[in-house]
């Protein structure tokens, strides 16, 4: 993808005039080409998408705790918290990063290599890089686009409810439809058309902005991380990568007894650490899911990922310090480097 240019309009005659209509499709454009660039490293005169996905991960961390701290393009630092699930996104695609830089996954890449079996040895971590990759994809152009026109997403030309993928504007329509996965993703997610759930979210952001700290405030805190929760498991990744017979099979080979003793000997814990560590001994400072959790089964799933959302609600009020320095240091790696050599 090229370096974004300002176009010039060059007239042949005097007081000739030309009219250009911007309109939801541009709009939606330059918000997808803001998720495009920022996984992407600059090669001579085009963006080329970084191959490692626990880069990736890492900058999809750093861009999240950027919205939510307000400090992403058209952030607006007097209306700090009403971008909330960016802040538990952060964590969120944090541990992403460390699940793919774990010696279990790199474990069953190589197992993959010496046995053969490179597609199911490889499905957790594909299933991961694929997920993390397109939700942020759906999300964060959906954030981008209300910071920077917020007059125009719900009022004015009401571009919340005509964004699809099919319509954005060249190049960036067939730079987005050649990124990994794409082909057997847009269609699951709809082409990025948004969800009731996403919808019901910036609802909630419109609310928040407009009112002052309070027990009602952090109400509505709340209840727009739930929303926006229910979107990026439901709508995004759930037919994106639980329902996929390749990596649901390997789940549930984990939970079984006589599972691949890799990852039956040392499984990669299902936790969420608030911290920008990878683990931390501190029970309050983690979510670890149950024991009967069905990783794949949406209920199952979102059952934990509430209970991890009032943690971390309870975190972001009784220890805000901390949660604020920690969305700083992720913030951090916006440009998280890309590896030589990607396994």
């Amino acid at each position: 993808m090229n370096e974004p240019k300002p176009v010039n309009a060059v007239n042949d005659s005097p007081n000739k005039t030309h009219t250009i209509t911007i309109g939801c499709n541009e709009l939606w454009t330059q918000a997808q080409q803001f998720s495009y660039v920022r996984l992407s490293d600059k090669k001579g005169e085009e963006y080329k998408l970084i191959g490692l996905y626990a880069a990736r991960a890492r900058r999809i961390s750093a861009t999240y705790a950027r919205f939510y701290l307000e400090t992403e393009q058209g952030g607006d630092a007097s209306k700090l918290g009403r971008y909330y699930w960016m802040a538990l996104g952060a964590f969120a695609s944090k541990t992403v990063a460390c699940l793919l830089d774990s010696f279990q996954i790199k474990s069953a890449y190589a197992a993959g290599w010496a046995t053969g079996d490179n597609v199911s040895l490889r499905a957790i971590a594909n299933g991961l890089g694929q997920g993390n990759l397109w939700l942020f994809g759906d999300i964060a152009p959906a954030h981008w686009f209300y910071s920077k026109y917020p007059a125009q997403f719900f009022n004015g030309m009401d571009c919340i409810h005509k964004r699809h993928c099919d319509k954005l504007v060249e190049p960036v329509k067939s730079k987005v439809k050649a990124l990994p996965w794409a082909a057997k993703s847009l269609g699951k997610i709809k082409n990025f058309e948004a969800s009731a759930d996403l919808i019901k979210g910036f609802e909630y952001v419109v609310q928040i902005e407009k009112m002052a700290p309070s027990e009602r405030r952090r109400s509505a805190q709340f209840d727009h991380l739930l929303a926006i929760a229910n979107h990026e498991q439901g709508a995004v990744l759930q037919p994106l990568i639980y329902e996929d017979p390749d990596f649901n099979t390997w789940t549930a080979r984990q939970r079984s007894w006589f599972g691949w003793w890799i990852l039956r000997k040392v499984p990669p814990a299902y936790e969420l650490v608030f911290t920008h560590e990878c683990s931390v001994e501190s029970a309050e400072l983690k979510s670890t899911a149950p024991d009967d959790l069905i990783i794949e089964d949406f209920r199952s799933r979102m059952k934990w990922i509430t209970d991890a959302a009032k943690q971390f609600h309870k975190l972001m009020k009784d220890k805000s310090g901390h949660m604020k320095a920690e969305l700083n240091t992720m913030a951090g790696w916006v440009s998280s480097p890309d590896a030589k050599h990607v396994y």
